[in-house]
C-alpha cells in the first residue's frame, strides 16, 4: 500500500482516467474524424494510449456513454 491507496484502487483509478481521456477526445457529431481537444485526425495519440492501457488490463472494448 502506498499512501493509503491499495493496488486495486490505483488500478480502478487508472481505468477511470483512461475512460475520461477517451470521452474527452472522442470526435463530436458533425466532425467525425477530428479530435476536439488535440485537433488531430482520428485516432489521436491520447486515445491510442488510453485504449492500449485498457486493452492491457482486459477492458479494451469500451465506448463513451454519449456515443452508445
Amino acid at each position: 500500500m502506498t499512501g493509503g491507496m491499495s493496488a486495486r484502487w490505483v488500478h480502478n483509478r487508472l481505468v477511470l482516467d483512461a475512460r475520461v481521456i477517451i470521452t474527452d477526445h472522442w470526435p463530436r457529431p458533425g466532425i467525425p474524424d477530428w479530435c476536439p481537444i488535440c485537433h488531430h485526425t482520428w485516432m489521436c495519440e491520447p486515445i491510442r494510449v488510453a485504449y492500449t492501457y485498457l486493452k492491457a488490463v482486459g477492458r479494451g472494448r469500451w465506448i463513451p456513454p454519449h456515443v452508445r
